[in-house]
């Protein structure tokens, strides 16, 4: 305290300046107002909502990572609501008319943490776990919901692991969508915006420029997302197949929002199925 008040009386005169200072500048605009003064005033105000805006600026991009989150979740819950995302149990006979929908489903929106595209075989790190519902199997949409991404092959409590379509073991039924005939999408190593599609029968037209989507065959994706377009074809020597070069829609490369995609009816789906061929 003495330390203060000896601080107080070395620098008395300062402050007592400072204080007249104020007091001088304050009669002053306070009483007159002329071109000068509104000059001054009006720089004043443009100094200060440049500073303000420069800080909202700032604020805006912090709170960018919340509402990405918060728009990832809506667009998931959204896209649940969609026809495709649901089971339709509609039976329609010359006496009962029943329209009724049941969800099969489900997206969860996830952040990519870890990515791999120079491998032959590469993989993807989600931040989302069993914790959050993710289960083995399910589907990895890019995040516009519409590019294949992978397929979910391990899970922990809060992160699970992808096998991306820049894999050599990736399987993905699919189909060209102007025809209907379907294949396999499969990656061989080379380059990580191309996939071939193969067991695609000679007779069947296929065309530059086709757009190659899910089958919905397989329990891992919807029928109809979109995976990428022709842009080549070729026959094997002695086969009766396609090996058709397809162009991704998702570059891996830049890849940061997902969605996982989950069958909620895929068990019954399996054990129908197991049974056929027991």
């Amino acid at each position: 305290m003495n330390k203060i008040g000896l601080f107080f009386l070395r620098f008395n005169g300062f402050f007592v300046f400072l204080i007249l200072e104020f007091f001088s500048l304050y009669l002053y605009f306070s009483q007159n107002m002329t071109s000068e003064k509104s000059a001054f005033l009006s720089s004043s105000n443009r100094t200060v909502g440049n500073v303000y805006d420069y800080t909202n600026r700032w604020m805006r991009y912090w709170n960018l990572s919340a509402v990405n989150d918060s728009l990832a979740k809506e667009n998931a819950r959204l896209k649940m609501k969609l026809p495709g995302s649901q089971f339709s149990n509609l039976t329609d006979t010359a006496f009962v008319k029943d329209a009724d929908f049941n969800q099969q489903y489900k997206y969860t929106e996830a952040i990519v943490i870890n990515n791999s595209i120079q491998r032959r075989s590469n993989y993807l790190t989600l931040n989302r776990g069993s914790k959050h519902g993710i289960r083995l199997n399910s589907g990895v949409l890019n995040g516009i919901g519409e590019g294949v991404a992978g397929v979910v092959i391990a899970v922990s409590q809060h992160y699970s692991t992808v096998m991306s379509v820049l894999h050599e073991d990736i399987r993905i039924s699919a189909k060209v969508k102007r025809t209907g005939y379907f294949g396999v999408m499969t990656w061989h190593g080379m380059d990580p915006q191309k996939m071939t599609l193969e067991a695609v029968p000679k007779h069947a037209k296929v065309l530059r420029g086709d757009t190659i989507v899910t089958s919905g065959y397989s329990s891992m994706f919807p029928e109809g997302v979109m995976i990428g377009k022709i842009e080549s074809y070729s026959f094997e020597h002695g086969s009766n197949f396609y090996s058709i070069q397809v162009n991704l829609f998702v570059d891996m490369n830049k890849l940061q929002y997902v969605y996982v995609v989950d069958d909620l009816m895929r068990e019954e789906r399996k054990e129908i199925e197991e049974k056929a061929v027991k």
